[in-house]
This record gives C-alpha cells, structure tokens and sequence, in this order.
C-alpha cells in the first residue's frame, strides 16, 4: 500500500474538526510528494448552506497555515447527512485517506450500533482514516 495521495478533510468548524484540518495542513507540509487534498463541509440542509460556505473557507485558512501554502485544498459544499455524504463524496472523489475530528468517537466492543459520525465513517470507508481528537 502507498502512501495515502487523495485526502478528504471533513469539517464543520467544531473544535476537533478544526485540529483535524490543522493536522492534515502540517502532515501535508512534511510530505516531498504532496497530496491531492479536498475540504468539505456538509450543510443538513439548503438553509444552512451559506454557514457552511463560511466554515469551508476558515478550513482552507486553517490548513494553508499549517501547510505554509505547499498545498492548494480543493473546497467542496454539499447538503445531506454527514456520516453518508462523507463516505460517498471519498468515493465518488477516489480518496484514499479521510481525515475527522472525533468528539463524538465512541466504540463499544459490546454495542453492535455504531454511534456518530466518525464510527459511520469507519463502517463505510475502505481506505486510511485519521480520527482527530
């Protein structure tokens, strides 16, 4: 397996979502070749889509801090529930690598309900996943 190349950093401005766009920025800064990186925010619904067009571009600011500008993010709005959207965005997109903040990561061995959207994100996607927390 390569080295993950086609990243997808999903966020909605929270705390942890936004260390998950910090790391991704000094991760890619680190790396000789740099990988292709798209930023999404997902809007529940058409009502919220300007908030969420807010929290994209304070993403790209974010990660182009970190990554001293060695990295152009690809920024991405869609409408729909996260967990879903996320997953199927990777794989319409080809991403190899997820990256999430994680304040609702819980894992019960015990619980066969998965709960959150990170857990969602680890159900459906077959690739890396970075859980930030």
């Amino acid at each position: 397996m390569n080295f993950p190349s086609k990243w997808l950093i999903a966020t909605n401005g929270t705390k942890y979502a936004s260390a998950a766009v910090e790391y991704a920025g000094r991760l890619a800064a680190e790396l000789k070749k740099k990988p292709l990186v798209t930023i999404l925010v997902v809007a529940n619904t058409e009502d919220t889509e300007d908030v969420a067009l807010g929290i994209v571009e304070m993403a790209k600011y974010l990660f182009e801090e970190e990554a001293d500008n060695k990295v152009n993010p690809k920024l991405l709005v869609k409408i729909g529930e996260p967990g879903f959207t996320i997953a199927q965005t990777a794989k319409e997109l080809e991403c190899d690598h997820i990256l999430i903040g994680g304040a609702d990561f819980k894992w019960d061995i015990n619980d066969d309900k998965p709960g959150g959207v990170s857990n969602y994100i680890i159900a459906n996607f077959d690739g890396v996943i970075s859980v930030v927390k």
